[in-house]
């Protein structure tokens, strides 16, 4: 599928490319014809990849109960992906290197759209994550965690919009009052001394949208996994089980009064 994709954006840059010919140079109205020229050799052998293309992209993959899209300081569709990222990166790394990571974290910036009530097609969740963007596990000092949860506070509005807030997984809680987080949990224990890994996507832990805090961590891992994939494998997953996607609001980042 992933050939077929990159091949299909060759296909409508061609098939949308026609060459023009001016009949006459003469500053007077004149008509333009387009011509069939050599490109119709070359659409004949596109044209086949191409609607493989279509009926891939458009080929339902699972369904969902709700429409899911992302908020602050929680939306549906953050939560959904985080809590995805947490289970399948997890499976992924214990398979590989015999460990587990803390927690995920992601960004609401990086889905690009929400996730429709009813049928899922692949196509959708490119729409939703468009991005190479490779999930990796980078194991951070407890200072750098505090500066994670000190940005989740910053970063955390109150009704905010499509960009705003922080998606994490469910196994962290964080309370804030007003910017300042006062209580964090993570699979409900408050913050010890130690490391903590965390799974995210290589463009965040390369400081996208000022997450400094990744910079520099003890150590970083890739899982050899796009995002993209991990969201597709679950929908796939639970539609395999008669499962709909849904997800919570469940308050694992909220204010107290």
């Amino acid at each position: 599928m992933k050939s077929n994709f990159y091949l299909g954006f060759v296909v409508v840059f061609l098939l949308g490319c026609k060459t023009y010919v001016i009949t006459n140079q003469q500053s007077e109205n004149n008509a333009v014809v387009q011509t069939e020229s050599k490109n119709s050799e070359l659409v004949k052998i596109i044209v086949p990849y191409k609607d493989s293309l279509e009926k891939t992209m458009n080929g339902v993959i699972g369904y969902s109960e709700e429409e899911l899209s992302t908020g602050s300081p929680e939306g549906k569709l953050g939560n959904f992906i985080a809590d995805l990222c947490l289970s399948i990166g997890n499976e992924k790394y214990a398979s590989d290197l015999s460990d587990t990571a803390d927690f995920a974290l992601l960004n609401n910036g990086g889905f690009r759209t929400f996730m429709p009530v009813g049928a899922i097609t692949t196509g959708k969740v490119f729409e939703i994550m468009p991005f190479e963007n490779e999930l990796v596990v980078v194991t951070l000092s407890i200072e750098k965690t505090v500066e994670l949860f000190n940005y989740i506070g910053a970063k955390t509005v109150k009704d905010g919009n499509r960009k705003q807030g922080v998606p994490v997984s469910g196994n962290v809680l964080v309370e804030l009052m007003g910017q300042t987080p006062i209580e964090v949990l993570v699979d409900s224990v408050r913050l010890r001394g130690r490391s903590y890994k965390v799974i995210t996507t290589d463009y965040l832990a390369n400081g996208g949208d000022n997450m400094s805090f990744f910079l520099n961590p003890i150590n970083y891992e890739k899982l050899d996994m796009k995002l993209r994939d991990a969201i597709l494998q679950e929908v796939e997953s639970l539609n395999k089980k008669g499962l709909k996607v849904k997800a919570n609001l469940d308050k694992r980042i909220r204010y107290v009064d």
